[in-house]
């Protein structure tokens, strides 16, 4: 038979495994199409922590992300955590993954592929007579 402080014991341990558990994400956007030379904000959310504090992390491309000047993590909130590309390239483009953690686990990763498309500029003389045609190839 078990005693009042072996089920209290029980009941705690159980009630912990219900309530404290590891963090669930809100899920990013698939995909974004970026261009050149804008500041872009991608935010993380957490749909639960789980009854813990939470850590972020940020990787592009499998490589975890830290305060640069090309990226800013700020807001590592209990409840979200916003990564800032600043003066997007197209060397930025790839595969972003937000990860979160605490002391029960670590949630499912979400993700979102940054495609960055570069600023074409043309640059070219012609010389034509007024009024005539003039054909340009690219």
């Amino acid at each position: 038979m078990m005693s009042a402080f072996q089920f209290a014991l029980c009941f705690l341990y159980l009630l912990s495994s219900i309530v404290a558990s590891p963090p669930k994400l809100l899920p990013l956007n698939n995909h974004y199409d970026l261009v050149e030379n804008i500041t872009f904000p991608l935010t993380c959310s957490l749909l639960s922590d789980g009854g813990q504090s939470t850590f972020f992390q940020w990787t592009a491309n499998g490589v975890q992300l830290e305060n640069s000047s090309d990226f800013r993590i700020e807001g590592s909130s209990p409840k979200f955590s916003l990564l800032t590309i600043r003066n997007v390239q197209r060397s930025n483009a790839g595969l972003y993954e937000c990860r979160a953690v605490n002391s029960f686990g670590e949630a499912d990763v979400t993700r979102t592929k940054i495609n960055v498309q570069g600023t074409v500029i043309l640059v070219f003389d012609i010389c034509s007579k007024c009024g005539a045609m003039a054909f340009v190839c690219c």
